[in-house]
């Protein structure tokens, strides 16, 4: 069986490599076909100069040591991204899928580290920022952003300047500001399956020095699979987004800016479809006779007969819904309920202009809260899911950014963090209560960190940076819970703390104007924490933090007369203390312990190029290649035979597909006389990759390789009297992509659910 996936593995990655050449042969093909053109108005040439703020200071994009992809709002309307999910396509070694009973929460890897649970006691791995705050939990990150002015994308470790939970990487959502004049922006859209959408942005103009931004959306989309039972169909949803953005220009040094956001999404969950039978655990009553008849043990006996049991009352059911193909129509045994999502969050931030820098204090709170209604069998009545999370959280951020003459400049602050979480979950088998607990939990941190870079003076081409951050953590939580055994009340209760040092160093050398590069030692650090799907015994002790050190080298260029931008980077990381999630009962797959029993080497590389190729036409294309393997695994199940050996050889880097690339052209028309016309074509594609590291039966997480095709053709800057309105047409998956969003094994049988068919609709824009 293991033989035959290796087999299997080699064939479709060997097919990624194939084609991803071909992507980039055609467009070597294209730049060296470039030919100057005479300008057309409007139609520009040249790449425009990217600003970012990922070390805490507006930069160019080529002046920053980080391997770093950035949208402006202008191209996140542009490529249809309307929220975080969305950025997987656009970003080489970038993985982000929805969470397998919460399709509000998103598991995020980045170069083939990430966390693949959700929980409020166990941490993720890419740190998420909205306008500079942490966001502490995964739940609600699919919400629409009613009005973004940028979003960045940092890959690789970033424990110094962003802290904990960096170590694959760290997304900057940027929120626009009040233009501090009178604007007002409506778009309506509308497309297949009943999807429609509202967006207003307003803008106030200055009064007293204050100004504000007000932003609302909301939206419905219907189904694509029926629920033969009701009319509550599967995915269907409603969204509602705000913003509300007030500044106050205080004096000429001084400024408070407070933002308010919200949001809520409400509708079923996917519809988790039988993809295979399990043969491998199909028994049958000769098959029990024959292995008594051979003297197996006891504890072998009693698992067979509980996979006959099983066999007999359910197989029949779930090989007759069996389909590894996309079906139109499911069911559950339960009723299809809504699954209700609220998100909400305050920050101020007050910046002043001093003569030793810029001193900055970021002020935050936010609150979640969620329920969930899943059902994984299909319409048989065999494993159900109701969860309801709550958790708020409160930070507190001064950053001190300011240079030092005319060699240095540097970046200081002091960070506080505190949240607080809770969550029931009831887990139900063959229509009996399996699982039944609560947590609370606390968790606080503060941390100080630094930044100092050196320009000498004798070599102006030549930065050197040293970072480093100092962070505490301490965890509490309480596990209330009745497990599968039907064993008496247990309520448990934990503390622990972990400190973690986290330094850096980067050499930086420009070999002209338009060629730089940089070489950097980079560390980082997941908090430890408890896992509260473990069992009665694995609860606590607490698992520790996992770190890890990267080697990065990279390039920087813009050449061509600024019409071509080339960024590369190549990379190794090591990851050490890995928590590992492992069974060590395997009558109760849903209950994992989790030990820091790993140790991993990721290799890889990325390719991010933009380039005018004629003019009106613009190609971006984005290559990402990464080799994850672990080195080490050390299995704690004292039942197992390799109790306290390495069994490395039986685990898969999660989420790591090895090849991933994105190809975007973006042709604008000549000019006509009415508005500007553009097209854009795109298409992305991901390599296979598993769900878990390790499991008795791995191949039920498996997810296959895919391409997803899109376009987008628009009509702007149509001036109407004053009044400027925008048609475009787009489309997404428009070649009809069967693909799978999430698998998972349920020891009988394989399920998993399939990603939206093809979708396509109309925007109007209308700008005052």
């Amino acid at each position: 069986m293991k033989m035959g996936k290796v087999k299997k593995m080699g064939k479709v990655m060997k097919m990624g490599k194939v084609k991803g050449a071909q992507w980039f042969a055609v467009a070597a093909a294209g730049l060296a076909a470039h030919a100057a053109v005479a300008q057309s108005p409007g139609r520009s040439t040249q790449l425009e100069e990217v600003v970012v703020t990922a070390q805490k200071r507006e930069e160019s994009l080529q002046d920053t040591p980080i391997s770093l992809a950035a949208f402006s709002g202008d191209q996140l309307e542009q490529f249809g991204i309307v929220n975080l999910g969305d950025i997987t396509a656009r970003t080489p070694n970038v993985d982000i899928t929805p969470f397998p009973n919460s399709r509000s929460s998103l598991v995020i890897f980045m170069r083939g580290v990430g966390n693949n649970d959700s929980q409020t006691t166990q941490d993720p791995a890419v740190g998420v920022y909205f306008d500079g705050v942490y966001v502490g939990r995964s739940i609600g990150l699919t919400k629409d952003v009613a009005d973004l002015e940028r979003v960045e994308v940092l890959r690789g470790p970033q424990g110094t300047l962003y802290g904990r939970n960096t170590t694959g990487g760290a997304i900057n959502m940027i929120g626009a500001k009040p233009a501090g004049e009178f604007a007002l922006k409506q778009v309506l859209s509308t497309g297949n399956r009943g999807y429609r959408k509202a967006l207003i942005q307003l803008d106030t103009p200055t009064y007293n020095n204050i100004s504000a931004k007000v932003s609302y959306t909301e939206s419905d989309k219907s189904h694509w699979v029926d629920n033969v039972n009701s009319n509550n169909d599967f995915v269907e949803e409603d969204r509602k987004a705000g913003r509300f953005v007030l500044r106050w220009d205080i004096s000429e040094t001084f400024s408070a800016d407070y933002a308010y956001d919200l949001s809520e999404i409400v509708g079923p969950q996917p519809y988790y479809q039988v993809l295979r039978i399990n043969e491998d655990r199909v028994v049958t009553p000769q098959y029990l006779a024959n292995a008594i008849a051979s003297g197996v043990s006891q504890d072998t006996i009693t698992n067979l007969q509980n996979d006959l049991v099983v066999g007999t009352l359910f197989t029949p059911q779930f090989r007759e819904r069996a389909s590894e193909s996309r079906l139109g129509q499911g069911a559950w045994d339960v009723p299809v309920e809504d699954s209700v999502t609220d998100v909400s969050g305050h920050s101020l931030t007050l910046t002043w202009d001093l003569p030793i820098g810029t001193l900055k204090s970021i002020s935050a709170y936010r609150e979640l809260s969620e329920d969930v209604i899943m059902d994984y069998g299909a319409g048989v009545e065999w494993f159900d899911v109701m969860v309801n999370i709550e958790q708020d959280q409160l930070s507190q951020e001064l950053q001190l950014v300011g240079d030092i003459g005319d060699s240095f400049n540097y970046v200081s602050g002091l960070y506080y963090f505190k949240e607080h979480g809770f969550e029931r979950e009831v887990d139900t088998v063959a229509g009996a209560v399996a699982e039944n607990r609560e947590i609370s939990s606390t968790n606080e941190a503060w941390a100080v960190y630094g930044q100092l870079t050196w320009n000498p003076e004798f070599l102006r081409a030549l930065s050197l940076t040293l970072g480093a951050r100092y962070t505490e953590d301490d965890r509490c939580a309480k596990k209330f819970s009745i497990n599968f055994t039907n064993s008496p009340n247990n309520t448990q209760d934990a503390c622990d703390d972990w400190s973690n040092f986290t330094p850096s160093l980067t050499a930086a050398y420009d070999i002209n104007d338009n060629i730089s590069t940089y070489a950097k030692v980079v560390t980082g650090y997941k908090s430890g924490g408890f896992n509260v799907r473990s069992t009665e015994a694995g609860f606590q002790p607490a698992f520790d933090e996992e770190e890890m050190i990267s080697y990065e080298l990279g390039i920087k260029s813009t050449l061509m007369e600024n019409r071509l931008r080339l960024n590369a980077a190549v990379f190794r990381s090591e990851y050490s203390d890995m928590q590992i999630q492992q069974i060590l009962d395997n009558t109760a797959v849903f209950l994992t312990d989790v030990f820091n029993a790993g140790k991993a080497e990721i290799e890889g590389f990325e390719v991010d190029l933009t380039a005018v190729v004629s003019e009106g036409l613009t190609l971006t294309l984005g290559y990402g290649y990464t080799n994850a393997d672990f080195v080490e695994v050390i299995d704690n199940n004292p039942n197992s035979a390799t109790f306290q050996q390495d069994i490395s050889a039986d685990y898969i880097m999660p989420y790591a597909p090895q090849n991933t690339y994105n190809v975007v052209l973006e042709y604008q028309f000549a000019d006509f006389g009415i508005g500007v016309l553009r097209g854009t074509l795109d298409y992305n594609w991901r390599d296979e990759r598993f769900g878990t590291a390790s499991n008795d039966d791995i191949e039920g997480f498996f997810l296959d390789d895919y391409g997803l095709l899109g376009a987008r053709l628009s009509w702007s800057e149509i001036d109407l009297a004053g009044t400027t309105m925008t048609l475009a047409a787009w489309g997404k998956n428009l070649a009809n992509e069967e693909y799978i969003v999430h698998s998972i094994s349920q020891a009988y049988f394989h399920s998993g659910y399939f990603g939206e068919l093809a979708s396509y609709g109309l925007d109007l824009t209308i700008e005052f």
